[in-house]
C-alpha cells in the first residue's frame, strides 16, 4: 500500500520535471478558467446560453447536459454574504442543511435527499476537481475545509446520480466546488468579520504574477462560539482555525499547462462530552483538526480537436481527540471493575492519493467523447477506528459519448467500471436523451445507476474505548479497553436505480430561466444502523423516493433579479428485510429507517431577492422554508429570513472599499433538526469590511 501511495508522488514529481516555462504571451484559451474546460477549447455555444462542466466532464451547454443543474455564482455567493461554504447549498432544491446531534454548529451536514441525519456520507464533494470526501469514515468535514467562500467562483450541483462519471460515492449527486482562477484578477484583498455567536473572521488574498506564473495565495483565520442552547447551557460548538491556500497556473510553450495548489487548515472544534453517562471529565474532549492537500494538474492539448489532462492530488486528514477521564463508580461496579482513571482518545489519520488521466477528443460537428482511467488509495490510521493500520485500492475506467442525433435530439451514454480491494467489481451507467423543443429549450430523459461502496470502517474498522495510562488507588495499572463493536465484513454496496423527466428552458422574453425535475428513484441495500458498530451492520433497508423540484429565476431588469426554488419529496420504506424479525422487531426496523431519512424534507424551497437600489447600494434578501425534517417523525420545521445590505465605493487612490451587513433571523420556534439543537437566540448578525487595491 505504501509502494502504491509513493508511486502516485513519483508521478507528481515526474511532472515538474518537464521543459523550463515559457515566458511567451499566451493564448487566452490556455487561461484554464472555467470558459475553456480543460483550458483549451470553445464550442461555439451562444453566450447567453449557461454551459456546465460537470455533468459529463464535458463542457456543454444546459440544454445538451444529461443531468439536471443548479448552477450558484460568485456574484449570488457575495449577494448574500455568505461566511460558510455549508450555508450556500441552502440555495438548491431539495438539499438541506443540518447539525449533527450533540454536535452543534461546528459539524455541519449537507444532504440531497437525505438517507441520513448525520454524517451524510452519500454526497460526492469536488473542489476543483479533488474530492474532499474523507475516505476512512466516510464522510465531509465542512468546518475543516482549508477553503474560504471568498475564493469560489462558482458552484455545480448534479442533482441526481453520476457515478458514470465520478464513481461510487456519487451516490445522490455531487458538488463541484470551483475556485477562482490565478489569472482571473491582479490585485490584492484584505477582509475582516465580525458578530455575535463569536464570529471574528479575517482573509487575506495576494494575486499576482511571479516569474511567469500567475499567482493566488490565500491566509485567512476562522472563528466562531457557536450557537448557546435555549436552557442556557452552553453547547461547546465553537471552531477556531487558521487556514492558507495557494494556486498557481504556469503555461509551458503555446499547448501546455501546469495548475498547482496546495492547502492547509489547523484548527480546534469544540466538542460537547458524548460519554457522559459512562464517564468522569478531567479534561474536556474537544478536537484538534488538521487538514491539509496537495494537487498537481497537466493540461495537454494534442490538436484543436484533441485534449487531456493528467491529475494528482494527495490530501491528508489528521484529527486528535483527546481527554482524562475516570470510569463512574456505579459503571465500574456493574462491570465489576475498579475505578480506573487514564486517558481516552479518538485520534485518526486519514489519507487519500489519486492520479488521473482524462481525454477528450471532438470527432466532428456531432460526436464528442471523453474517457479516462484513475487509481485511487485511502488510508485509515486509528487504534479507535480501525486497529491500527487499514487502506484500500482503487482503479477505474470511465467513458462519456455525446452525439447529437439530429439538430433536435442529444444522446449521452457514459459509465464507470470500477474495482477496488473491499468491494469488488462494478460498473456504473447512465444514459441520456434530450429533445430541444425549441433552440432555449429541452426535455431531458434520463436512466442512471450508482453505487455508493461501504467505506473502510464500516468493511474492516472497529470501534473500541481504551483507558490508557491508568491509575487504580493511585497506582499505575493495565489499560481498560472496552470493546463497543466489530465490522464483520458481510456488506455489498448500496445501489440506486433513477429515472429523471426534467425541462430546462431560458424564457428570451422574460428575461427568465426555468428548470424542472420529476424522478422516481429506488435506492437498495442501504446500511441505516449506528456507526458505531454496536449493532451488526447490514443492507437489509430500500427506499423508494419520488417527487419534483424546480427552480425558477427572473431578471426583473438590468437592477433586480428574483430566485425560486421548490422541492417535493415522498419518501417509502420498501425494505427487504433478510433477518427473522418479528413483527416488534420490524416495527423498530422501520422506525430507524425514517430516522435514517431525516436530512431531507417533505417539502422545501427558498426565494431570494438581489436588488441594485443605489448606484453604490445592494440589497439581498432571503427566505428558507422546511416541512418535516425531523428525524424522529415530529413535524419540525425551518423557516429564516436573511438579509444583506453591501455599500461599494472606490477611493481615490484606486483601492474599492466594500461594507456589508448581514442579518439571519429564524422566524419558527423549532429546533434545529434534533431536539438539543436549540437557539437561545433567533437571529444571528455579523458586518464585514474589505480592501481591495
Amino acid at each position: 500500500m505504501i509502494k502504491a501511495a509513493n508511486a502516485l508522488w513519483l508521478g507528481g514529481a515526474m511532472l515538474f520535471s518537464l521543459p523550463s516555462l515559457s515566458q511567451e504571451v499566451q493564448d487566452s484559451t490556455l487561461d484554464g478558467s472555467f470558459a475553456a474546460m480543460d483550458g483549451f477549447q470553445d464550442f461555439g455555444f451562444e453566450s447567453e446560453i449557461p454551459v456546465v462542466l460537470t455533468a459529463a466532464r464535458l463542457k456543454q451547454s444546459q440544454l445538451d447536459a444529461p443531468a439536471s443543474v443548479t448552477v450558484i455564482e460568485a456574484d449570488t455567493i457575495m449577494a448574500l454574504g455568505f461566511k460558510d461554504v455549508e450555508e450556500i447549498f441552502r440555495l438548491v432544491p431539495g438539499m438541506v442543511v443540518g447539525y449533527h446531534s450533540g454536535f452543534g454548529e461546528k459539524a455541519p451536514s449537507v444532504a440531497y435527499h437525505g438517507t441520513n441525519a448525520a454524517e451524510h456520507r452519500r454526497l460526492q464533494v469536488l473542489i476543483d476537481g479533488r474530492s474532499v470526501f474523507k475516505p476512512g469514515l466516510a464522510r465531509v468535514e465542512w468546518s475543516d475545509i482549508p477553503l474560504a467562500v471568498e475564493d469560489i467562483a462558482r458552484i455545480e450541483v448534479i442533482r441526481g446520480p453520476n457515478s458514470a462519471a465520478y464513481g461510487a460515492n456519487s451516490y445522490l449527486g455531487i458538488i463541484n466546488i470551483l475556485t477562482k482562477h490565478p489569472s482571473d484578477e491582479k490585485a490584492s484583498t484584505i477582509k475582516v468579520r465580525s458578530g455575535n455567536r463569536g464570529v471574528d473572521d479575517t482573509y487575506v488574498n495576494i494575486s499576482s504574477n511571479f516569474g511567469g506564473s500567475d499567482v493566488r495565495w490565500t491566509v485567512g483565520r476562522k472563528n466562531k462560539d457557536g450557537f448557546v442552547l435555549s436552557d442556557g447551557s452552553d453547547n461547546r460548538d465553537f471552531v477556531h482555525s487558521m487556514y492558507t491556500n495557494l494556486r498557481t497556473f504556469t503555461p509551458l510553450g503555446s499547448s501546455a499547462s501546469i495548475d498547482f495548489q496546495v492547502g492547509y487548515k489547523r484548527g480546534e472544534n469544540g466538542q460537547r462530552p458524548l460519554l457522559d453517562d459512562y464517564l468522569l471529565y478531567l479534561t474536556d474532549e474537544d478536537i484538534d483538526a488538521e487538514d491539509q492537500f496537495a494537487s498537481v494538474k497537466l493540461n495537454m492539448e494534442y490538436s484543436s480537436n484533441n485534449f487531456a489532462h493528467i491529475n494528482l492530488y494527495s490530501q491528508r486528514f489528521i484529527r486528535r481527540q483527546e481527554w482524562q477521564a475516570c470510569l463512574l463508580q456505579p459503571i465500574a461496579d456493574f462491570l465489576g471493575e475498579p475505578y480506573y482513571c487514564g486517558t481516552m482518545d479518538k485520534n485518526l489519520d486519514e489519507t487519500k492519493t489519486e492520479l488521473e488521466y482524462q481525454h477528450t477528443t471532438v470527432w466532428n460537428d456531432q460526436l464528442r467523447t471523453v474517457m479516462g482511467a484513475r487509481a485511487r488509495l485511502d488510508e485509515l490510521n486509528s487504534e479507535t477506528y480501525s486497529d491500527g493500520y487499514a487502506s484500500n485500492e482503487n482503479y477505474s475506467a470511465f467513458a462519456n459519448v455525446e452525439y447529437k442525433l439530429s439538430d433536435n435530439w442529444v444522446s449521452n451514454l457514459g459509465g464507470m467500471y470500477e474495482t477496488d480491494d473491499l468491494n469488488g467489481d462494478n460498473f456504473s451507467p447512465r444514459i441520456a436523451l434530450n429533445h430541444h423543443l425549441t433552440d432555449s429549450q429541452t426535455i431531458r430523459l434520463i436512466y442512471s445507476e450508482a453505487i455508493r461502496s461501504p467505506d473502510i470502517y464500516e468493511m474492516s474498522g472497529q470501534s473500541v474505548y481504551t483507558l490508557r495510562d491508568t491509575v487504580v488507588d493511585g497506582l499505575p495499572s493495565d489499560d481498560w479497553v472496552f470493546p463497543v463493536g466489530q465490522a464483520t465484513g458481510e456488506l455489498s454496496d448500496e445501489r440506486i436505480y433513477s429515472h429523471e423527466i426534467s425541462y430546462f428552458a431560458l424564457l428570451h422574453e422574460w428575461n427568465a430561466q426555468l428548470d424542472l425535475k420529476l424522478f422516481y428513484d429506488r435506492l437498495t441495500g442501504l446500511i441505516t444502523q449506528a456507526l458505531d458498530l454496536e449493532d451488526p451492520l447490514t443492507n437489509e433497508v430500500s427506499l423508494i423516493h419520488q417527487g419534483a423540484e424546480g427552480t425558477a429565476k427572473w431578471d426583473v431588469n438590468d437592477k433586480h433579479s428574483l430566485r425560486l426554488t421548490l422541492a417535493y419529496l415522498d419518501t417509502k420504506d420498501k425494505g427487504n428485510y433478510t433477518s427473522d424479525l418479528d413483527a416488534d422487531q420490524l416495527i423498530e426496523r422501520q422506525k430507524l429507517t425514517r430516522r435514517q431519512s431525516g436530512l431531507s424534507a417533505d417539502k422545501s424551497g427558498s426565494l431570494l431577492w438581489v436588488g441594485q437600489l443605489a448606484p453604490k447600494w445592494k440589497m439581498a434578501a432571503a427566505y428558507y422554508h422546511l416541512e418535516n425534517w425531523n428525524p424522529y417523525g415530529s413535524d419540525v420545521s425551518f423557516r429564516r429570513l436573511d438579509f444583506n445590505t453591501q455599500y461599494d465605493w472606490t477611493l481615490q487612490s484606486g483601492q474599492t472599499v466594500m461594507l456589508q451587513a448581514t442579518v439571519q433571523h429564524r422566524i419558527d420556534d423549532d429546533y434545529l433538526l434534533y431536539s438539543r439543537n436549540n437557539y437561545e437566540d433567533d437571529t444571528h448578525f455579523y458586518i464585514t469590511a474589505q480592501v481591495k487595491y
